[in-house]
């Protein structure tokens, strides 16, 4: 189904669960009242214990009208092993690898036609990637180990837009005590975790099996919302 007034907006259909899937995903991107696009991931687990596959895209109509999409590749642990973002926008293509190597995060960002190419290496150290989308959340969200009513301090590698260079950075985090939570598709059993840097601030509902409820991210007076629209949970 195509959402009314979003023209190009992600349709759906009814299929058969592909194997190791594990849950599809359907999210509305507000601020306010305004709808600002959507996004639809898939969520799998690799044969053989080898870990997890999740794939993300996005029809965004601000800051501009464009697509995203978003593949992550992790272990059994759910440590990173690749991520990669294709950003379209204007005609203009711009695609993101970045991989881990041993403690180092290795990148290269290359924009079609050959307008600009960056590839560089930085300490990666064990931090954990955030970018605003609710795939990555939910690979973030899988590695808090925090009991509930306690807080930690963590590093962020942050995505930035629209340029998708890393910039690590420092983040309190904090899980509040599980609860029962209504949102627009249903009532929850939900963990809750609050990360706050230095100026951002990041605010996550996930269900038992670890995916997004609702999302809300705000980075000063700006807030925008993830909320969860639909959802098939085929095993955790």
């Amino acid at each position: 189904m195509i959402a009314q007034g979003m023209r190009g907006m992600i349709a759906t259909r009814r299929c058969p669960p592909a194997e190791g899937l594990i849950a599809t995903a359907i999210y509305y991107l507000r601020q306010g009242s305004r709808k600002l696009g959507e996004e639809a991931f898939q969520f799998f687990e690799l044969p053989d214990g080898r870990g997890y596959h999740l794939q993300s895209f996005l029809v965004l109509q601000w800051p501009m009208p464009h697509t995203q999409r978003i593949v992550l590749e992790l272990d059994s642990t759910w440590r990173y092993r690749t991520a990669r973002i294709e950003w379209e926008a204007e005609k203009r293509v711009t695609i993101a690898h970045y991989q881990i190597e041993g403690e180092l995060l290795r990148v290269r960002i290359e924009e079609a036609a050959g307008r600009r190419s960056v590839e560089l290496s930085q300490s990666w150290n064990g931090a954990l990637f955030d970018y605003p989308a609710a795939l990555f959340a939910t690979a973030l969200c899988k590695k808090f180990e925090l009991p509930p009513g306690d807080n930690s301090e963590i590093d962020l590698v942050r995505i930035m837009l629209p340029s998708l260079q890393p910039e690590q950075s420092r983040y309190s985090c904090a899980r509040l005590f599980d609860h029962h939570q209504t949102f627009e598709i249903g009532a929850f059993s939900v963990r809750e975790f609050v990360l706050r840097g230095a100026t951002e601030l990041v605010h996550i509902w996930v269900d038992e099996a670890g995916v997004p409820v609702c999302l809300e991210r705000r980075e000063g007076s700006e807030l925008v919302r993830f909320d969860l629209v639909r959802y098939r949970l085929f095993r955790y």
